[in-house]
């Protein structure tokens, strides 16, 4: 009896939803291409940021949910579809049961991306700020943010010792607030 009435919940289904779908290892884009070439709607959004790598900055463009793409499909004529795509791993379930998003969660996604990629925002500091160098060979070291220099990529900082305050130069993405 309970199977009778989850079954005639699925048949009432005859639209598309959102799922979530847990990938293979670094397959996001393989399973959306997969997909995407089988008609089927998908979100795999990327995030870009900086990061410090072998003593320069370097974009970083990388999956927003690693290992999870969203799809669009129908529960029941698009499941195997789906499930079977070269490079997915399993359709994220609770219980057995494939839980649909809300369209509002993945249009929130969409607005923050351009051409599928969401980037992270420098940090803003203010001048008197007490920050702390997270890279590099002053790590560790805490100073005061005292102004931005070369359109916002490098600052200027009081850095802080034991009996003296130095002013110096540093890459802006090198520190964050105490």
């Amino acid at each position: 009896m309970k199977n009778r009435r989850f079954y005639t919940i699925i048949e009432g289904m005859d639209e598309r939803y959102w799922y979530v779908v847990n990938t293979k290892a670094r397959n996001e884009e393989r399973a959306a291409a997969n997909l995407a070439q089988g008609g089927i709607d998908v979100l795999s959004p990327k995030l870009k940021f900086r990061r410090w790598r072998d003593g320069k900055y370097t974009d970083i463009v990388e999956a927003m949910f690693p290992g999870y793409i969203f799809v669009k499909f129908h529960p029941i004529d698009e499941f195997r579809l789906v499930k079977y795509t070269r490079g997915i791993k399993t359709i994220v379930n609770f219980n057995g049961r494939i839980i649909p998003l809300q369209e509002r969660l993945i249009d929130f996604i969409r607005e923050r991306l351009v051409e599928g990629v969401a980037t992270v925002e420098k940090q803003t500091f203010h001048r008197g700020e007490k920050i702390i160098i997270q890279e590099g060979p002053f790590k560790g070291f805490s100073g005061i943010f005292e102004q931005e220099l070369d359109g916002r990529e490098r600052i200027a900082i009081l850095l802080e010792g034991v009996d003296y305050c130095a002013r110096m130069e540093i890459d802006r993405e090198l520190v964050t607030k105490v």
